[in-house]
């Protein structure tokens, strides 16, 4: 058996989101950029994911806004990008807390964490950048799994359990790219096979 299935986009947990995916709501600036040129877009999430999206959005989009539900934590060499960006607005400790719009997504609620108040923004997009959760739920006390409840696996695709392979975002390999799971997904097949040879 291989498993890969990958992982699904954390949410936002909020009344309504599943309407406005693919309509105003995406978790894929490489996909669908192109459609907020010039636009205004929220970027959710206080990490490197974020602050990439929200430096590339910069010079796509007409504003920018980048809600944070603490304070940023990324690598300094995307701070410093972002600090030289004029368009982006930054919105610490903060959630959104509701999405309105009739066929498609035109305004967020921002809530400030501390004060309760909210504050209501026209919007086309929002670009959610706040983690991938794997898809192992399933195999949950089957193999072993990290903290993060990725499937363990050594350099060859083997997990704790003889016959069971494992590759792709779902494991615990760092690299987390289309190419990197395509790679581990042959040598999965590989291991798969000399295992049922033995």
């Amino acid at each position: 058996m291989i498993l890969a299935q990958g992982k699904h986009p954390r949410t936002l947990g909020i009344e309504n989101e599943d309407r406005y995916w693919g309509r105003g709501l995406s978790v894929c600036s490489t996909c669908d950029a192109p459609l907020f040129r010039d636009k205004v877009v929220a970027i959710v999430g206080g990490g490197n994911s974020a602050l990439q999206t929200a430096i590339e959005m910069s010079g796509i989009a007409q504003e920018v806004h980048l809600i944070v539900r603490s304070t940023i934590k990324a690598d300094e060499t995307y701070i410093r990008l972002y600090e030289q960006k004029k368009n982006i607005t930054t919105h610490n400790n903060a959630i959104i807390s509701a999405l309105q719009g009739a066929d498609t997504l035109s305004a967020i609620t921002i809530k400030d964490r501390d004060s309760g108040s909210e504050t209501e923004v026209a919007v086309d997009g929002i670009f959610l950048e706040i983690g991938w959760i794997p898809n192992t739920a399933f195999v949950e006390g089957l193999v072993n799994m990290n903290d993060q409840k990725e499937i363990e696996i050594d350099i060859n695709c083997h997990t704790s359990v003889p016959g069971i392979f494992a590759a792709g975002d779902v494991t615990n390999l760092k690299t987390k790219q289309i190419i990197t799971a395509a790679g581990e997904g042959a040598k999965a097949a590989l291991s798969a096979y000399e295992y049922l040879m033995q």
